[in-house]
């Protein structure tokens, strides 16, 4: 990848669209809806007509379709354009917009009719509410959003273009507007965006009545990892990872409105429209709560939306020394902003428009790479050519895995664990520690077992035949399942098989052995072996909060051993933190119990033309097998990965050393060209993996290629 210049062009990538792309469009809407992107409307820059087109784009395939309506099917709403679009279960909300008139006389008029497109079914509907004091007035440019079952309309112009100080909301189940609140604020699409949670987040965020109880008894540390008391046992500590919560019509969401204005100084302001569902007229300013270590530019016509507990900003900055498309990020937990650095990618070409796909933690940005910037916004147009798209879990801002139990019920999966009246079957560590389990419950929560159980229990004399013969050669026990004496021997320490099991029987990390950084890579990489989903995402999520200074190398390498690609580069950038610190003369250990929660850093715009030790470092060889067992010879030596010892993460070998020989200068470009290709060696190296555990597991055999 010829192109990288920053670690942060790992982060960024540029997708050519096909098919039949949308024309440059004013005032189009844009939306995702699962795995595809909707574009409505809009007036065309060519005819300047404006239009009722759908477009919409595959995700996965990067092509473009136009959508018309069957003939025997409700026809699509008036053209449009500035009108909102917002999505709900499946639904994609129109309201308003600037129209044609037949009355008026310069032939245009602001619409304020509800209408919505069912995706499932790509169908039209129309609403036709009676009339009451709470209906919205015409009006276009204005901002919407969802929370809970509401649809909440702010600001917008009427046809006089005088802004409308005032907050409508109308029920999507009764199909009615049921509110309408002063807002003296003006507030419109050039200068402004709401947005509103469309999942919830355990983590409390500014404003709700959880972070108002949060406040009362002061969280420490990182929000995302909490130590809390036992409910069973008062003595014991557990942790508690943040987690998904799902929106229901009682969620009291709520809505965020950010606007900056007056782009020669900077104003910026945030509101909060507190509690919809049932508190009117209550809107509170926080404009003064925002802190960062830089703030956001002003950027034009900016998109806005949560993912988490933060609120990704977006949109054109346009100074005297600079014109791009920049993205920023602020934290709900504690209003903090930070920027999201997508490289150099967005400083050429005309990016218009950004969108945030949450299913995959992806944000998208349409727009033209061959195209001015410049250009394009003086005629206010979308270009529909290419799709940059950001991974932001590369900076700490990502979806964390759904909770699917309570914590009570959480706990007396322990306690199942810990009383062995319940088992019926042991599992052997391989430092000689057993665990009386339940059969039942592995074989429920871990398909690799049950395959294996019902191989055993098809072959029991041949299984225990040669269980026999190789204990008599080798007088060791080897990885196999016993069925006769229901025994199954684990290759992993005793501290990784305790954790692995506390996680089968809870389907969470909540325990301290869990919350051990060199046990989770461990947990991540037993994840991809045995393709166990819900534990790679829980693995994954607690090493984001792992992340320092001192584990980073760590992460790292079992990152890129699972495919982890967005907690691979975040760990990069730490390791990348540390080396320019080291080359300033400060000892990056002052620093090892700061965690980089955002996973970003000024920094990253210093040049460093220096080798980085831990990208280029051989991988250590393999250790041996047990005695006994011999590999494949379809499968070549399995390189290892940087282990931890029982004091804890180790430091790459560079930085252990005393006096580290030195390296050969190489340029950055080349290095990140070096990262993508060891990128490719490792995902081969955990095929290999897969593939020598697989092969033992052929005969009833486990084999773990790990360490404990």
């Amino acid at each position: 990848m010829p192109g990288l210049q920053s670690i942060a062009d790992l982060t960024t990538q540029i997708r050519t669209t096909t098919g039949d792309i949308p024309p440059p469009l004013v005032g189009a809407s844009s939306t995702v809806v699962n795995d595809s992107l909707y574009v409505f409307a809009g007036r065309t820059v060519s005819s300047r007509r404006m239009t009722n087109d759908l477009y919409v784009l595959d995700l996965k395939t990067y092509v473009w379709s136009r959508f018309i309506p069957p003939p025997d099917s409700e026809p699509a709403p008036k053209p449009r354009y500035f009108h909102s679009a917002s999505v709900y279960e499946g639904k994609i909300i129109f309201f308003g917009g600037m129209g044609y008139s037949r009355t008026s006389s310069e032939g245009l008029c602001a619409l304020d009719d509800v209408c919505w497109l069912d995706t499932t079914e790509m169908e039209w509907h129309y609403v036709e509410s009676l009339p009451t004091l709470f209906n919205a007035r015409p009006r276009y440019a204005h901002l919407s959003t969802i929370s809970g079952n509401r649809l909440i309309i702010v600001g917008g112009q009427d046809l006089n273009n005088q802004y409308i100080s005032e907050i409508n909301v109308f029920d999507l189940e009764t199909l009615q507007w049921v509110q309408v609140c002063p807002f003296d604020r003006q507030c419109g699409a050039y200068r402004s965006v709401s947005v509103s949670a469309s999942s919830g987040c355990s983590v409390p965020l500014f404003g709700s009545r959880s972070w108002d109880q949060e406040m009362q008894t002061e969280v420490e540390g990182n929000p995302n990892l909490q130590r809390r008391q036992s409910i069973l046992n008062k003595d014991d500590v557990l942790f508690r990872l943040s987690y998904t919560t799902p929106v229901t019509t009682n969620t009291e969401n709520p809505v965020y409105i950010y606007s900056n204005y007056n782009f020669t100084d900077v104003k910026r302001e945030l509101q909060l429209f507190c509690s919809p569902n049932s508190a009117p007229n209550r809107v509170q300013d926080h404009s003064t709560s925002m802190s960062g270590t830089v703030l956001p530019p002003g950027l034009r016509f900016p998109t806005g939306h949560i993912l988490g507990h933060h609120m990704i900003l977006a949109g054109t900055c346009l100074t005297p020394t600079s014109q791009m498309f920049q993205l920023w990020a602020l934290n709900l937990a504690n209003l903090v902003w930070t920027r999201i650095d997508s490289g150099a990618i967005l400083s050429s070409g005309s990016w218009n428009r950004g969108i945030l796909h949450e299913n995959e933690s992806r944000f998208l940005i349409l727009g033209n790479r061959d195209r001015s910037l410049l250009d394009d916004y003086n005629h206010r147009q979308v270009n529909f050519d290419h799709l940059a798209v950001v991974d932001t879990e590369a900076f700490g801002i990502y979806i964390p895995p759904a909770s699917t139990c309570a914590p009570i019920a959480q706990e007396l999966g322990l306690s199942v664990l810990n009383d062995p009246v319940m088992a019926d079957f042991e599992i052997l560590s391989n430092d000689g520690e057993m665990y009386p389990v339940n059969s039942l419950v592995l074989s429920e929560r871990w398909p690799h077992f049950r395959e294996l159980m019902e191989k055993s229990l098809d072959n029991i004399e041949i299984q225990d035949e040669e269980l026999k013969e190789k204990q008599e050669q080798d007088h060791r026990r080897l990885a196999t399942i016993c069925p006769t004496t229901r025994t199954m021997y684990f290759p992993e320490s005793h501290s990784v098989t305790l954790a692995f099991l506390q996680f089968i029987y809870t389907d969470h990390l909540l325990t301290s052995e869990q919350h051990q950084p060199h046990i989770l890579c461990q947990l991540l990489l037993l994840s991809d072996i045995y393709n166990l989903a819900r534990l790679k995402e829980l693995a994954t999520h607690a090493l984001h909060q792992m992340l320092t200074m001192s584990t980073a190398s760590q992460i790292y390498e079992t990152a890129a051993l699972t495919g982890q690609i967005g907690l691979q580069v975040r760990a990069l950038k730490v390791m990348i933190s540390a080396k320019k610190m080291m080359q300033r003369g400060v000892n990056p250990s002052e620093f090892v119990s700061r965690r980089e929660f955002n996973g970003s850093s000024r920094d990253d715009d210093v040049p460093d033309r220096s080798r980085m030790s831990m990208l280029d470092e051989a991988m250590i060889p393999s250790s041996p097998l047990p005695s006994g067992m011999t590999r494949a010879n379809t499968v070549g030596p399995v390189p290892q990965q940087f282990l931890p010892s029982a004091h804890g993460p180790p430091m790459s070998p560079s930085m252990s050393a005393r006096s580290p020989p030195p390296t050969p200068k190489a340029s950055k470009s080349s290095t990140l060209t070096n990262l993508v290709s060891r990128n490719a060696q490792n995902k081969k190296i955990a095929e290999n993996k897969k593939i020598a555990a697989k092969q033992y597991a052929a005969g009833g055999s486990m084999y773990f290629p790990f360490r404990g």
